[in-house]
This record gives structure tokens, C-alpha cells and sequence, in this order.
């Protein structure tokens, strides 16, 4: 008995982890093709601008913080 509940655990996680590496490889499958087309200069100008905007809101938002700690 103790065989078979070791035998049907070994099997669930070696199928969990052919279901993870399957998916794994078709996201990337993917993903590569959608990046293979990206690669245009527009596309990364603004890919780079929507970093920088992050970046804008996240500083604001860090010096209003600091102004109400200091008041």
C-alpha cells in the first residue's frame, strides 16, 4: 500500500512538471515570435519612454511622501 500512494505522488509531480516545461516552451515559443516582430525602432523608443514615465511617477510619488513625513 505504501508503494502505490509513493508510486501515484512520484506520478503527480513528474506530470506536474511535464505540464510546467510544456507551458514554459509555448510561452516562449510565442513570445519569441511577437518579439521577432518588435524589433522596430518605434517600438522600443516607446517602450523606453513608457520606462521613463514610470520612473516620473514613482519619483513624485516618493517626494509626496517625504512632504508629509516632514510636515
Amino acid at each position: 500500500m505504501f508503494k502505490f500512494i509513493l508510486l501515484v505522488i512520484a506520478l503527480f509531480l513528474l506530470l506536474r512538471l511535464v505540464l510546467g516545461v510544456l507551458k514554459f516552451g509555448l510561452r516562449v515559443f510565442t513570445t519569441g515570435f511577437l518579439r521577432s516582430s518588435a524589433h522596430r525602432p518605434e517600438s522600443f523608443s516607446s517602450d523606453q519612454n513608457i520606462e521613463e514615465t514610470d520612473y516620473e511617477v514613482i519619483d513624485s510619488h516618493l517626494k509626496d511622501n517625504e512632504q508629509k513625513i516632514g510636515s
